[in-house]
């Protein structure tokens, strides 16, 4: 048996950890579920990939890949259970993390809030040194305080530095000076630089960038020791890889330096399916939608890729207000995340209104119906007591609901405003798709798309059983549920190419630039994007380099990114990029201001190696399954449409063959999700096994 035959997905999420095993030589995909372990994701996870591998008939010695993604970073830097660290930066800038950008998220809120740093006052150490914007050393490094401040940090017991001196993407020399100090004198300290972390242009965004990298690079670290150590003593021998926030994988190696970069790790595997899924069905413009245990994504696709925001906030005051966050200059997919998952937790506010999310009951306790102490009534909750989950077939049967649980719980809720369990449990089911579709409809609106033209690729636990409420507040009109639909993000990494994004800044005007040292600057950028992937077992002649530029109008705000061709570049690009730009602008804004001068704020360069080939065969085709049985029975479902509560058909969406066509109201049920057809909406099922739900207007 070859080792590299088999290819494991493994994404760790609020609720559910999912796994994905491929059988490469026949296409076959086997899914498993199993409850995250908040206190040692690690546990549930190497426990779920044992199940899987027992269940498949193979060991961790027939496994070739394994790519994980995980909530690890983002859980830490919010509960704020990283490692003390400490800051290392120029005299007089002490204060900038509190400083910030000096502008209000909100003008209106008098008692404005902002997360507090992950640096406390009195760990922030300035240095004397200082260089200028052009990199000219004007304040040599005083070599003796950073020698003091290591020894002052190891004996406060201090565990990782972040070294943020000003301008130091103009010119490093200070940063790896004081490295080489700090690795001297306290060789046990994780050490993190900006020059390498975040070269680029605005203080505060770099600053809090690395602090967040050394912040949680030693449990990073922890945890990837423990995961390696686990997976070699089980015979694990195959290439290990992390998925990064921006669709890409990379080696522990990398990971172990860069750990900020996992940041959104998990729901980058949603998007990824989205676009592979989609060039298969030949619709390279399509919406995912992935409602899992505790949140929900939404993410364009347009031909046939999502597109890469240069930024992300972590740890949100409010978590749907822009600037309320610690501002992460990592190249991230862009989506947008909202407080609604299966376990979203539903209450009634001091205004006698019914509110679901953002918080979730998570895994441990979890929601009422999952019988392990958990009393607050939750989404799955309302979809149980509405007769659309069966709580004997909750994850293929592996895991039963009380009913009972979940009616008590929404009976507390309602009580409180003078409603029964069902129609809480509507109410609940309503608010949550409803807040969905409002924030589906402001994403793509800001990107100047129209909801009503796109298709909505569902999937996630919980995303099938709304995907029809959503659709129809958005005026979408087509639903498609993919194969292995309840855990499509882990099977979204198996299609990841290993990639590296790197940025640096060397500003100036377009039409004055210096070519030479932005070729240099690139072939620098080149040479570490190719010894990263090499580090990940990527060969030299797969790995291919794409350029582009952040550029905006003198005066103006905001960037826009630019393709910049390979090879030498000279003074006659510079017209040809004016052009691009120009292109670019006019299809964002339909406008463009001709005289006026194009400045050029960051070169960035994707290293990047081959798309894996995934020959994929229907993930909800089980050949054992008797299409002519694949109605599995009748039960009780509510649609105010209908009136109330109605006897509905229950299909196994593995006995579902293509071609067959269904109207409802109606059921599908399949192991990690159930999809939800509304009264008068058809399902049909395409060649691909692909459930294509049609949305009819009522």
């Amino acid at each position: 048996m070859s080792s590299s035959r088999y290819r494991v997905g493994l994404d760790i999420g609020g609720t559910f950890t999912d796994l994905v095993l491929l059988d490469e030589a026949t296409g076959d995909v086997r899914l498993h579920k199993v409850l995250t372990t908040p206190g040692d994701p690690a546990d549930g996870a190497l426990h779920g990939l044992d199940e899987l591998c027992r269940a498949a008939g193979i060991g961790l010695r027939d496994v070739g890949m394994l790519v994980h993604g995980t909530t690890l970073v983002t859980n830490a830097i919010i509960e704020r259970t990283g490692a003390p660290v400490a800051l290392l930066t120029t005299r007089g800038f002490r204060d900038i993390l509190e400083m910030g950008k000096e502008q209000r998220y909100d003008i209106y809120d008098l008692f404005l809030r902002f997360p507090e740093p992950l640096v406390p006052r009195r760990r922030r150490i300035e240095i004397d040194e200082r260089v200028d914007r052009d990199g000219r050393i004007l304040v040599p490094l005083d070599a003796g305080q950073v020698r003091a401040a290591a020894r002052d940090l190891a004996a406060r017991g201090v565990r990782a530095v972040a070294v943020s001196f000003l301008h130091a993407y103009a010119n490093p020399a200070h940063e790896q000076a004081a490295l080489a100090v700090l690795r001297e004198e306290a060789p046990g300290l994780s050490v993190s630089l900006s020059s390498e972390v975040s070269p680029e242009i605005r203080e505060y965004e770099r600053t809090c960038t690395t602090v967040c990298n050394a912040y949680v690079q030693p449990l990073v670290e922890r945890y990837l020791r423990r995961l390696e150590t686990a997976l070699a003593a089980g015979g694990f021998a195959g290439r290990f890889y992390l998925m990064q926030s921006s669709g890409g994988t990379i080696a522990p190696e990398a990971a172990r330096r860069f750990p900020i970069r996992l940041l959104e790790s998990g729901p980058a595997g949603g998007a990824l399916v989205t676009a592979f899924l989609g060039e298969r069905l030949g619709r390279p413009d399509l919406v995912a939608f992935d409602m899992g245990g505790t949140t929900a994504k939404i993410c364009l696709i347009r031909g046939g890729r999502p597109e890469l925001a240069p930024m992300i906030e972590a740890a949100r005051v409010h978590r749907f207000k822009r600037g309320s966050g610690l501002p992460v200059t990592v190249p991230v997919i862009d989506m947008m995340e909202i407080g609604a998952g299966g376990g979203s937790i539903a209450r009634i506010d001091s205004l006698g209104l019914l509110r679901v999310g953002p918080d979730s009951a998570g895994a441990d306790p979890g929601p009422a119906c999952y019988g392990r102490g958990g009393r607050l009534p939750t989404v799955t909750d309302a979809c149980l007591v509405l007769g659309y989950f069966d709580p004997g077939s909750f994850l293929g049967g592996a895991m039963r609901l009380d009913p009972g649980a979940a009616v008590d719980a929404l009976a507390r809720l309602g009580a409180e405003v003078g409603l029964d369990p069902v129609a809480a449990a509507w109410g609940v089911h309503q608010v949550v798709s409803e807040n969905m579709a409002a924030a589906a409809r402001v994403y793509l609106i800001e990107r100047g798309q129209d909801p009503r033209r796109f298709a909505l690729m569902a999937f996630g636990g919980a995303g099938p059983a709304h995907a029809s409420r959503v659709a129809r507040t958005l005026g979408a009109r087509e639903i498609i549920v993919p194969p292995a639909s309840g855990v499509a993000s882990a099977l979204g990494f198996l299609v990841a190419p290993t990639s590296f994004d790197l940025v640096h800044s060397l500003p100036g005007l377009l039409d004055e630039l210096d070519w030479s040292a932005v070729d240099a600057l690139y072939a620098a950028m080149e040479d570490r994007g190719r010894a990263l992937l090499a580090e990940g077992g990527v060969p030299a002649g797969e790995i291919v380099c794409v350029r582009r530029a952040e550029m905006r109008l003198v005066g103006q705000f905001h960037d826009i990114t630019v393709a910049v061709p390979g090879g030498r570049l000279g003074a006659d690009v510079a017209a040809q990029l004016a052009a691009a730009f120009e292109s670019e602008y006019r299809r964002l804004y339909g406008t463009f201001l001709p005289g006026r001068q194009i400045h050029v704020l960051n070169w960035r360069v994707l290293a990047r190696g081959p798309v894996p080939r995934v020959h994929l065969a229907a993930a909800a085709a089980d050949p054992r399954a008797d299409a002519s049985r694949a109605l599995r029975g009748r039960r009780r479902a509510y649609f105010p449409e209908a009136e109330g509560f109605v006897e509905v058909p229950v299909y196994d969406r593995y006995g579902l063959r293509p071609g067959a066509t269904l109207a409802g109201p109606a059921i599908v049920e399949e192991r990690e999700a159930t999809t939800v057809v509304g009264p008068g909406d058809a399902l049909r099922v395409d060649a691909l096994h692909n459930l294509i739900l049609e949305v009819r207007a009522r």
